[in-house]
């Protein structure tokens, strides 16, 4: 949609802050763009700290980079020669550790 891309950099300047937010993993700082006449426009902006991959075990941290590579459990398993339980154990605690639901989320946070 580039049409939207002038829209949003109009929006963007005449924005004003209407909040801070401190999350576990970073901060949030809504914005609100527009007046009363023209309707209001809200925009959450969420900016994540780095991840601080020293958290991971060095296990955990191979399994991660091979979670961002795309590889499946069973390929982790069979390159690590443990099970597939084993790696899914390893990737719960990646996830709490790093504070992510997901393998998006985790490649979102960790992999460049």
């Amino acid at each position: 949609m580039p049409e939207a891309v002038p829209l949003i950099a109009r929006l963007l300047g005449s924005c004003r802050t209407v909040a801070i937010e401190k999350r576990a993993n970073g901060i949030a700082i809504r914005l609100q763009a527009g007046d009363e006449a023209d309707g209001d426009c809200l925009l959450t902006c969420v900016i994540h700290e780095a991840a601080d991959s020293s958290l991971l075990t060095q296990s955990e941290r191979a399994v991660a980079e091979q979670l961002c590579e795309g590889r499946t459990l069973a390929q982790i398993a069979g390159l690590r020669g443990v099970t597939v339980n084993t790696v899914k154990t390893q990737v719960r605690q990646i996830f709490r550790k790093l504070d992510v639901d997901t393998r998006v989320g985790l490649v979102r946070r960790l992999c460049p």
